[in-house]
């Protein structure tokens, strides 16, 4: 028996490992010191899931190059204390290797702090390919990230799965040609969601493998 969706990306940051209050956290330290303020809630939304130095752009371009300093300083000093694991994600992943899926990070974060989250949580026996935001020109929701996390592991559009938690995870999935999966735990507003229009929707990491099971011929 053989699954059709055999191939699995995921988002990292908010999908996969909780750095949702740690994010927030290093963008708002970054805008006071810089801009004497904290970033509008309606603001922040328009900004996460993006890549940070485009994030910092958009927030002032005369401080960014600072501004992605500081926050990569304050992100790294309180990472080990405000990260958390996702509940039932480590066995999501377990589950997957035991039906013959390949899984990859498709994420907009640097590779060295995806590798310690994954090193932290115990989970990075369980992923095969990992595609950070210096392993590609274009960030999501352009293609690019899906279409080469495909490549690496030989895998065809039509027998994968995009799983992230932002509007971009979702867009990047679509403009692959890949089916896509919100996750119910995302931090953004429905709202934000109504032009992607993801293809699953799963309120627990375990519902990823009923989909997946289900698919099995």
């Amino acid at each position: 028996m053989i699954a059709l969706y055999s191939s699995i990306l995921f988002d990292f940051d908010g999908t996969l490992i909780d750095t949702n209050e740690l994010i927030i956290f290093s963008l708002n330290e970054a805008a006071k010191t810089f801009l004497g303020k904290e970033i509008p809630k309606e603001v922040l939304h328009t900004i996460l899931g993006k890549a940070l130095e485009e994030q910092m752009k958009l927030l002032s371009e005369d401080y960014y190059p600072q501004m992605v300093l500081h926050y990569k300083e304050c992100y790294l000093s309180n990472r080990d204390r405000m990260i958390r694991e996702f509940h039932g994600v480590r066995e999501m992943l377990q589950k997957l290797k035991t039906l013959g899926c390949q899984t990859a990070i498709v994420s907009a974060k640097g590779r060295s702090g995806i590798e310690h989250g994954l090193d932290f949580f115990g989970m990075r026996e369980f992923i095969d390919v990992i595609i950070s935001a210096y392993d590609v020109k274009n960030s999501k929701p352009h293609p690019e990230p899906a279409l080469k996390a495909l490549e690496l592991l030989g895998a065809e559009a039509g027998n994968s799965l995009m799983v992230g938690d932002s509007p971009y995870d979702i867009l990047c999935g679509k403009n692959a040609g890949i089916k896509t999966v919100l996750v119910d735990w995302t931090l953004f507003p429905k709202k934000y969601f109504m032009e992607s229009l993801p293809d699953f929707r799963i309120d627990t990491p375990d519902a990823l493998i009923a989909i997946i099971q289900s698919s099995i011929v």
